[in-house]
């Protein structure tokens, strides 16, 4: 469906709430405490970066976007409680407004997390086949034109082809949903190959010098790549079932006003956006340096400067 197909008259209606104001009443709360966690968990990730110095500036920035992605998810994550307290406090108005809000908003950022996180896969598998050129090849400024030019067209694609044919946007929305999943399995089968290939030349060296720097350059990457991979996870997890329920949830919510429709697509959106405060509870277990980094930027907020 494209954005303009979407009655806000039927997803602001007493008949598709009746009965269920105490669900949206739990939920709200539940995506509250969401909201509020995943902006301040992002918040100080992003606070606690700068103090990172292990991490290639590059792979930097991409993980920086990626929280502030998910510290956007978590804003756009209150607009949609508003939408769900108007409905039941009968603000229809009001419930149409933040309807259409929450909607646009995250059909630019939900996708953009996927992006994200494809983009530093593909990170992952250059930094193994680049070796020493990675660092000349995958420069900050590159990566900063990267996603200068991925929000804008990304931008401009979503508000022309959303408000377009209903064809048109279910085509745009499925290529790039595929064209992520096989630029991440194509990553991680690269990845996995290749570093079964080295690992049976590390073991034919016989300079011990030469596998001990091996051992602890291929130590930090595959800490990373664990992280990456983490991250992958998380993300089908939590995106998987809206993804399964949304493609006839909203015709079934459109046509037959379904309350039990409604409030399953919403359990599942809540979900997907629980994905923007999991993503910081990842990065603190699988990254030492962030994770002390965190705790170092939490002493400086709340202890005063004599203690």
């Amino acid at each position: 469906m494209t954005l303009t197909t979407f009655n806000a008259s039927v997803f602001c209606s007493k008949e598709l709430t009746k009965g269920l104001h105490k669900q949206l009443i739990c939920i709200s709360m539940v995506n509250i405490v969401f909201a509020f966690t995943s902006i301040a968990a992002n918040t100080l990730i992003l606070l606690a970066l700068p103090k990172v110095t292990l991490i290639h500036p590059p792979s930097k920035i991409l993980l920086r976007n990626l929280v502030v992605s998910d510290l956007a998810v978590g804003v756009v994550e209150v607009t949609i409680v508003i939408y769900w307290i108007s409905m039941v406090q009968e603000w229809w108005q009001v419930c149409r407004d933040f309807f259409f809000a929450h909607l646009i908003a995250s059909t630019i950022l939900v996708p953009a997390s996927l992006w994200t996180i494809t983009a530093i896969s593909v990170d992952r598998l250059l930094a193994l086949l680049l070796g020493l050129r990675y660092r000349q090849v995958v420069t900050v400024k590159r990566v900063y034109m990267f996603l200068i030019a991925f929000w804008v067209s990304f931008g401009i694609a979503v508000l022309a082809i959303g408000f377009s044919s209903n064809i048109a946007w279910r085509i745009f929305m499925a290529t790039i949903i595929l064209l992520c999943v096989i630029i991440s399995i194509y990553c991680y089968s690269r990845i996995f190959f290749r570093l079964r290939h080295h690992q049976s030349q590390a073991q034919a060296q016989t300079q011990e010098q030469a596998n001990e720097r091996v051992s602890l350059n291929m130590t930090r990457y595959k800490k990373t790549l664990s992280t990456t991979m983490w991250l992958q996870l998380a993300l089908v997890i939590c995106f998987f079932p809206y993804g399964a329920l949304s493609s006839f949830a909203f015709r079934e919510i459109d046509k037959k006003r379904s309350s039990g429709f409604f409030l399953a697509l919403y359990v599942t959106v809540t979900l997907m956006f629980f994905n923007s405060t999991l993503n910081p509870i990842l990065y603190c277990w699988k990254m030492n340096e962030v994770r002390q980094a965190v705790k170092e930027t939490l002493r400086q907020l709340f202890c005063s400067p004599d203690q």
